[in-house]
């Protein structure tokens, strides 16, 4: 099963060469550590992410130099989200190479016209320094999903890798309600933070939010995993108490648990859209599980009922639910003391003025990264000055044009498309969690970035790239023989 066209092993069968627990390990201290400064959004946290996907990925390499022929065969299964991932990657180094005049103005009369008699070389960027750096950050997005791919070959290693990711935002959220209850406020690396609301390491509490919204997306596709194919029906009461007693001492209780702490977390953030864009991301893509997995919709339907009762009225009015809901009926907000969070209005005159920037340069946009500098020429004097548009689809077409929003867009269209035919054809529990989990975390963000910017920060976007993979590899994994 999944052997490729060349007649090669299995992907089961695939041996563990020397060094490669290391560097599975290697990974997963990455993931643990992607959030801690300040969501890696500063250049020398950047430098820091860059260096150790490269680490990642050439110790992968070197790992399997005595095997690249397999390793080569593991690639090939993944043959076309590599493909649509490579040529988004690409683009920001397309808007760094040194192009004639006449291929420019065919590219982009606009982004000619403004460097004539200007600059000595042409280029489709006109921010070269930030076009460079998001170059080697796409890379490093890059390097890791592929290291994910080969280094998660089997159930146990995707749980592990679950779990790990579970860890994670428990991390952050606890570190976030501690700086929280003693309203901390601190100067570091030059940025000031307040602890006006749970933010974790993050500066900026949207951030912290979609970050929770992915993590608590794997755990709740780990916790559909870990209550197995299906419900046990009891007739005794006495086999019922006992079954549920056994519940409760289970690692599926434990990690329960960990998503109540999350859940926590993320209502305390106080952030609208990334409280609305996870409920609503469970409840489409809780209807979506029950619907094509028949054989496991009971568990499905037990895990969503509970999170919506226990998590949103009990939890949510324990911590103040009622706050997010008058932010949310408030959509017209003047500017907080501190962070200055803007209106929902303001926000959209920023996403507005991004598409002016994208119908302007609408093939390959205005170079990766440069939407902070662009802006300056398109914003009026109503909508002030934004480094991010809030809105990351205006910004990545923005920054890399209308193709690279494309190809990007198929990318994820693709691996939600694997995430459904897990959930449709495969009958082994983590590979179906896993693909819930994938969705979730999909539909979630889909939804928070339409006034939001979290995948305009690394770690969140890192993160996003380590689950996207975890759904090709739920695709790709051998089922489990049935005991």
């Amino acid at each position: 099963m999944f052997a490729n066209s060349h007649g090669q092993r299995p992907l089961s069968s695939l041996p563990l060469a020397a060094g490669d627990q290391w560097c599975f390990r290697g990974l997963i201290a990455f993931l643990f550590w992607l959030p801690l400064p300040l969501g890696s959004n500063r250049s020398f946290a950047l430098a820091i992410l860059v260096l150790f996907s490269q680490l990642l990925l050439w110790g992968t390499i070197w790992v399997w130099r005595q095997r690249l022929p397999e390793l080569s065969a593991r690639l090939h299964v993944f043959r076309w989200p590599l493909f649509f991932l490579s040529c988004f990657v690409a683009i920001p180094w397309l808007q760094c190479m040194p192009l004639p005049l006449s291929v420019l103005q065919v590219i982009s009369p606009e982004t000619a016209a403004v460097q004539l008699g200007v600059v000595d070389a042409y280029r489709v960027t006109l921010d070269l320094q930030q076009t460079q750096l998001y170059a080697a950050l796409s890379f490093a997005y890059w390097s890791v999903f592929v290291v994910v791919l080969v280094l998660v070959r089997d159930h146990a290693r995707l749980d592990t890798l679950a779990f790990s990711l579970v860890l994670s935002g428990v991390f952050q959220a606890l570190l976030g309600g501690f700086l929280f209850s003693i309203s901390a406020e601190y100067v570091i690396f030059f940025n000031e933070v307040t602890h006006d609301r749970v933010k974790g390491a993050f500066v900026y509490h949207n951030s912290m939010a979609g970050y929770m919204e992915i993590c608590l997306s794997v755990g709740i596709g780990l916790m559909l995993a870990r209550l197995g194919d299906g419900v046990v029906v009891h007739r005794s009461w006495r086999a019922r108490l006992a079954s549920f007693a056994e519940f409760l001492m289970s690692p599926a209780m434990r990690l329960r648990l960990l998503l109540v702490i999350m859940v926590i977390a993320l209502v305390l953030t106080r952030s609208r859209m990334g409280n609305s864009a996870f409920f609503a991301s469970l409840l489409i893509v809780g209807v979506i599980g029950i619907v094509l997995g028949r054989r496991t919709a009971g568990r499905t339907t037990m895990l969503i009922a509970s999170l919506v009762i226990i998590d949103v009225f009990v939890i949510g009015t324990w911590v103040g639910l009622e706050k997010v809901v008058d932010r949310l009926e408030q959509t017209t907000l003047v500017a907080e003391a501190g962070m200055s969070e803007e209106s929902v209005e303001l926000r959209q005159d920023a996403a507005n003025h991004a598409w002016d920037m994208v119908r302007v340069f609408p093939v390959l946009g205005t170079g990766a990264g440069s939407f902070y500098n662009t802006y300056l020429r398109f914003r009026t004097s109503r909508s002030g000055y934004f480094d991010h548009a809030h809105n990351d689809f205006a910004e990545i077409a923005a920054d890399f044009g209308g193709v690279g929003l494309g190809i990007l867009g198929i990318f994820v269209v693709l691996t939600a498309g694997v995430a459904l035919r897990v959930l449709v054809r495969r009958r082994s529990s983590l590979p179906r969690g896993m693909a819930f989990g994938c969705l979730m975390t999909i539909v979630a963000l889909a939804i928070h970035s339409t006034v939001d910017f979290n995948l305009q920060i690394p770690a969140n976007a890192m993160t996003l790239m380590v689950v996207l993979a975890m759904a090709w590899i739920a695709h790709a994994l051998p089922s489990e023989r049935v005991r």
